[in-house]
């Protein structure tokens, strides 16, 4: 279980057309709205579900600033997928960062 909240910034005129916004990108809710800031909390079930909401959240229109104020991942299933594909023992394997080449997500290649 992965869970944040997302401090974000918007003129009081925008709030309302944001929530709305909000409660259609998956694993977001607001949780609190008062004067420009709105409360999202993001609850998904890994680290993945959770980026792709956050960075849908930042491509929302009428935004002052959007902040990340606390995340809390459960890593152990990422890990593990990591330790499945290789990639952890590539990297290990690979002292010099330059060595190192990267796929968007470690994912991509080692899948």
């Amino acid at each position: 279980m992965n869970l944040s909240s997302v401090l974000i910034m918007a003129k009081k005129e925008e709030i309302s057309h944001l929530k709305e916004e909000i409660s259609k990108i998956p694993f977001c809710s607001v949780e609190l709205c008062e004067n420009e800031k709105i409360v999202v909390v993001i609850e998904s079930q890994n680290l993945e579900e959770e980026l792709n909401s956050y960075k849908m959240l930042e491509q929302l229109p009428n935004i002052i600033s959007i902040n990340m104020v606390f995340s809390y991942q459960d890593l152990d299933e990422d890990i593990q997928k990591a330790v499945d594909s290789g990639a952890i023992q590539t990297i290990e394997k690979n002292e010099n960062a330059e060595n190192i080449k990267y796929y968007g997500s470690i994912f991509n290649k080692f899948s």
